[in-house]
């Protein structure tokens, strides 16, 4: 199962995609928006990357204007590595390296035909182990860590 979000600014590459990966034969979980009127990208992201996290679904694909917000929402779920790529290779790699469970785009940056190549290149990629497994656990081991010293959230700014 894969999830896929999108705010506004992405609605139209979503729609896209959401074809693109039905044709491909997978299952899709929308989990919105369901139109171009404006929202909070950090809420979609979130609710895809919680499912993620619960197991819920495999994969999350999210997209917003430059996949950037979208990447740093669902990066603070706790377990989730969400990366923003660009095209085929920094996919690939997302997964390869980074074994990363969601990407983002940008609606802005990328078209639908480089977007569908970009998701089937991601799709198709495995995680290598290796010394990749030791960075990416070592990433956990400093989310864990950062996560028992979070202190107060501060809204609004720094």
């Amino acid at each position: 199962m894969i999830g896929l979000g999108c705010d506004h600014n992405g609605f139209g590459l979503k729609q896209r995609l959401h074809s693109f990966l039905t044709e491909y034969g997978e299952e899709v979980w929308d989990f919105g928006t369901f139109s171009r009127e404006p929202v909070d990208y950090p809420d979609v992201a979130v609710a895809v990357a919680e499912a993620a996290r619960a197991g819920l679904i495999e994969r999350g694909i999210l997209v917003c204007g430059t996949g950037l917000g979208m990447a740093i929402a669902a990066n603070k779920v706790p377990g989730i590595f969400a990366a923003p790529v660009v095209d085929p290779d920094t996919a690939r790699l997302a997964c390869m390296s980074n074994d990363a469970q969601i990407i983002t785009l940008g609606a802005n940056l990328v078209g639908p035909g480089l977007a569908c190549a970009i998701v089937e290149a991601w799709l198709t990629a495995k995680f290598r182990g290796g010394r990749s497994a030791r960075k990416v656990n070592r990433i956990r081991t400093l989310e864990q860590r950062y996560c028992r010293d979070a202190g107060p959230v501060l809204l609004g700014g720094r």
